[in-house]
């Protein structure tokens, strides 16, 4: 009884790990959902375009502003490149993250597509009035565009980054000029590709449009422009490893997809009495998901970083393997310090399982021979095992129990290594150059296969041949399962078999 619940919890276990890796779900990144009919708080898809227009004038430039040709920001996180006219951000480069781990010098474009121009901008609906450009200033990390509007108001597009962190702000101030109070509209949009322009180009964030509306985090449609309204905690493009997104932007927000580029509209009306200044800002973060960035910044941002069932096992082990990256700076040897202090803390376990199934061995000649006794009558066969297993004091459930409590933890591991940015291009030794991506010549599933089958060697289990046979087949199945995961997964694996097959040589040497 006790090698079949082995034998289930260890298939269990395999297809858990292989269907979480080879068939992701969409909460892995959100929860998809439908749009309800129509109630006080809606989210409802519309067939017919509400976007405003954009300036029917072409906005035009003076010549103090024409000699200035690239407008740019560069700060310890943030390359930020700008279209002048517009007042516009067209890309928005992540400076501690590459593409790839081979070209280092590629960063990483949260705006995903070449065909962009605007990724965060304010649009104003002045289709009637000209704007022009007069003044663009740089200063500390804050960079303006001026503009006049029919000499009736002063527009100010302020972009405020903060040196150290992934959050910016960008900000509006509308100066009225007139003899009379006016609402000036317009609106925030913030944009970024879905795919790739080629399926082959390795220079793209799988993105996926994410909207955190009434407390549960949703997938919003984008082949029809669809308007949002409720609680809107953040909306952006959300990915494995990246989060691109406007924070807190208000109560109604529109999605629209034009060719490959999908945009968050957020419409603005700002009052403005006369003489009188009025700002209207949006706070938008871009940068990686982890924890100890997104959650500070509440608003729920953190619930773009899923970990499953034993996520408070993930997050924890997450930390511990912050700790001992702090001490080895390197990943690799973060995960093996890991796995060591997670045997040590399971020997107690471990010790308890492997002692009641060596037990179980040394009962396994009088077992047989029940088996070829009482052949034909499995009732009396199963209660003179069990009457067998009380003379001897052996708890038939004892080598099993201890594994089954180590699951949770095991799988909260496997969970934090699949899904933590910090293994994303993070190099080990020699061949691995990436522990996030899988192992290039196949050398970590094959020792991994090796391993589990010297444990399965070690401590034959006890029971009929067929059962037997099915153990020692799954590491072969194992190997070729997890050919395909990412080396710092395996890495995992194969350290915790090694270090399970130096216990088991203790063990043995002690009930020898």
């Amino acid at each position: 009884m006790e090698k079949r619940i082995i034998v289930a919890s260890i298939i269990s276990v395999l297809l858990i790990l292989a269907w979480g890796y080879f068939m992701p779900h969409p909460a892995r990144q959100t929860a998809v959902k439908k749009a309800p009919i129509p109630v006080p708080v809606k989210n409802v898809v519309l067939k017919t375009k509400i976007i405003p227009k954009k300036p029917g004038n072409s906005i035009e430039v003076s010549k103090s502003v024409q000699n200035i040709k690239n407008v740019s920001y560069e700060g310890e996180k943030f390359y930020a490149a700008f279209d002048k006219s517009a007042g516009a951000i067209s890309s928005l480069n992540l400076l501690n993250y590459s593409y790839t781990e081979k070209d280092l010098k590629n960063k990483v474009n949260l705006g995903n597509s070449k065909n962009i121009s605007e990724m965060v901008n304010f649009i104003p609906e002045n289709a009637e009035v000209p704007m022009k450009l007069t003044k663009i200033t740089k200063e500390n990390g804050t960079i303006k565009f001026i503009y006049d509007i029919g000499n009736k108001a002063i527009l100010t597009k302020e972009y405020k980054f903060s040196d150290g962190k992934y959050l910016f702000t960008d900000a509006v101030y509308i100066k009225n000029l007139t003899n009379r109070s006016f609402n000036f509209k317009g609106y925030f949009i913030i944009s970024a590709g879905l795919k790739p322009a080629s399926v082959k180009s390795s220079d793209y964030v799988d993105f996926a449009p994410a909207i955190y509306l009434n407390k549960s985090l949703i997938v919003p449609a984008v082949n029809n422009t669809a308007n949002y309204s409720g609680n809107i905690s953040f909306a952006g493009f959300n990915s494995k490893y990246f989060l691109f997104s406007a924070v807190s932007p208000g109560t109604d927000i529109s999605v629209k997809k034009n060719g490959d580029i999908v945009s968050f509209v957020i419409p603005k009306t700002i009052s403005v009495l006369s003489g009188k200044t009025a700002v209207s800002s949006l706070k938008i973060y871009g940068g990686p998901k982890k924890l100890s960035l997104l959650t500070p910044l509440n608003h729920n941002l953190n619930s773009t970083l899923s970990f499953g069932f034993f996520g408070f096992f993930s997050i924890i082990l997450l930390h511990i393997l912050e700790f001992f990256y702090g001490f080895v700076h390197n990943y690799g040897l973060a995960i093996i310090l890991l796995v060591l202090g997670i045997r040590i803390v399971f020997y107690p376990l471990t010790y308890t399982g492997f002692k009641s199934m060596k037990q179980m061995q040394k009962l396994t000649p009088k077992i047989n021979e029940m088996r070829e006794k009482y052949k034909d009558n499995k009732a009396e066969l199963n209660k003179k095992i069990m009457e067998l297993y009380k003379e001897s004091k052996v708890n038939p459930f004892g080598g099993c129990l201890p594994m089954l409590l180590q699951i949770p933890v095991f799988y909260g591991l496997y969970q934090t290594l699949l899904m933590s940015i910090q293994l994303r291009n993070a190099p080990f030794i020699f061949w691995i150059h990436n522990l996030s991506v899988q192992d290039p010549y196949y050398i970590l599933p094959i020792l991994m296969g090796i391993s589990m089958l010297i444990s399965q060697k070690m401590n034959p289990m006890v029971g009929d041949p067929t059962q037997a046979k099915i153990m020692l087949i799954l590491p072969i199945v194992f190997t070729f399962i997890f050919i395909h995961f990412p080396a710092g997964l395996l890495l995992y694996w194969t350290v915790n078999n090694i270090l399970t097959i130096a216990q088991q040589y203790i063990i043995n040497r002690k009930f020898a």
